[in-house]
């Protein structure tokens, strides 16, 4: 109900045309060992309530970073990678993360395998770049 308000509002008052989903999740599944195949099937169950219910018109990823710094990462990371190639409603907006997860003073010290704020400030702005070019 509150997004639904918010893209209304935001349609009206500020002429909004279009209404995109940015996504940057998925260390919590590599944690639980969620398989690809599930990981898939569960974002295309969100892709489909966000089209039908708040007229998403594309859901762009943040391909995830590195956080169990094992395999359980790669099925994650395999996943969004795959999913975007496959079905043209996702969109990969960025793959860093992996590359930010390097350079520590991209990482948050106080909480391990998140991102800093220059570490989101440059996820964010490479995100808005791709998807300023696919509009």
């Amino acid at each position: 109900e509150k997004s639904a308000a918010a893209i209304k509002r935001a349609k009206e008052e500020f002429a909004v045309r279009h209404v995109y989903f940015v996504w940057l999740q998925g260390e919590s599944d590599a944690i639980s060992s969620r398989s690809k195949a599930y990981y898939k099937d569960k974002l295309r169950e969100l892709a489909a309530i966000l089209q039908k219910e708040l007229g998403v018109e594309r859901f762009g990823i943040i391909r995830v970073g590195r956080f169990t710094c094992d395999a359980r990462d790669d099925e994650i990371i395999s996943a969004q990678d795959e999913i975007c190639a496959e079905e043209p409603f996702f969109l990969m907006l960025t793959d860093v993360a992996t590359q930010l997860n390097e350079q520590p003073e991209m990482m948050n010290p106080y909480a391990l395998g998140h991102y800093s704020a220059k570490g989101l400030e440059t996820l964010g702005r490479l995100s808005g770049e791709t998807l300023d070019k696919n509009i």
